[in-house]
């Protein structure tokens, strides 16, 4: 994937994320179909703190440090120490929305020679800033699939599906 195609569809995660939302009530946002699936909140306050301490972290320690230790974050456990689906939903989805804003900023601004610095993403491996962009990429991708399927169970409840497991017990 092109850095510059990464980018837009990087741009496109908050509005994409944003007319989700639209019309949710507070127990639509709240609801967990089984016990290891996120709710619509949940995947929001994840999406949030995946941003902010991790794709936000690892982006700053890539154009600050000669290859340096990219942290990865268990989301699962994020999401039971942080209780996401007690959260309320604006201040988490205002702060994934002003974190992005920022990386955004910082990768338009960003030569192109930048795109090669590496680092060593923890149970990853190493990877290129370019590297990084499409697994971040993959990862607001994978939300969306992941919200997309969720919406689908509670517009037709009696539809027999059950959801697959939230992608915050495998990507970080």
């Amino acid at each position: 994937m092109e850095s510059k195609d990464a980018i837009a569809a990087l741009a496109v995660m908050p509005e994409a994320l944003s007319q989700r939302l639209a019309g949710l009530g507070d127990p639509e946002l709240r609801f967990k179909p089984s016990a290891d699936a996120f709710s619509v909140l949940e995947n929001v306050c994840h999406l949030r703190d995946i941003e902010v301490e991790g794709y936000a972290r690892r982006l700053e320690l890539m154009l600050r440090e000669q290859h340096p230790t990219l942290p990865d974050l268990d989301g699962s456990a994020l999401a039971r120490q942080r209780r996401y689906n007690d959260q309320p939903l604006q201040p988490a989805l205002d702060t994934f929305m002003a974190a992005r804003r920022m990386c955004l900023q910082t990768l338009e601004a960003m030569p192109s020679a930048d795109l090669t610095r590496s680092g060593h993403f923890e149970n990853v491996g190493e990877v290129t800033l370019a590297k990084l962009l499409e697994l971040w990429v993959e990862h607001d991708q994978g939300h969306l699939r992941e919200l997309d399927e969720l919406l689908s169970i509670l517009r037709a409840p009696d539809g027999g599906r059950t959801p697959k497991p939230s992608l915050s017990l495998e990507l970080g």
